[in-house]
């Protein structure tokens, strides 16, 4: 599983097994609003998906406006993406 930002949310604390959320994720609260089980509520740097509660419908994936609800099987995918183009964006600057 990838790693998560310093002081992040620990990963069993935002795998449900079936959807995951990202570093992308900005806690807009979106998520949380249109979640119907209750089940993603806020950490300290972003958001999380209570594994417990989630029943995998999915209801919360189309509202994120940053896209950081992601399947499960994209999330290492996602992830380095992520870390690519936050590596690029520091180079571009120096």
């Amino acid at each position: 599983m990838a790693e998560r930002s310093p002081g992040g949310p620990p990963p069993e604390e935002v795998s449900t097994g079936r959807y995951m959320i990202t570093n992308d994720c900005t806690s807009c609260g979106v998520c949380e609003y249109m979640c119907p089980q209750d089940a993603i509520k806020e950490a300290p740097n972003q958001f999380v998906i209570r594994r417990h509660l989630c029943d995998g419908c999915g209801e919360c994936v189309p509202f994120c406006p940053v896209r950081a609800i992601v399947p499960a099987a994209d999330f290492a995918a996602r992830q380095q993406e992520t870390r690519t183009a936050q590596l690029r964006r520091i180079l571009k600057r120096d």
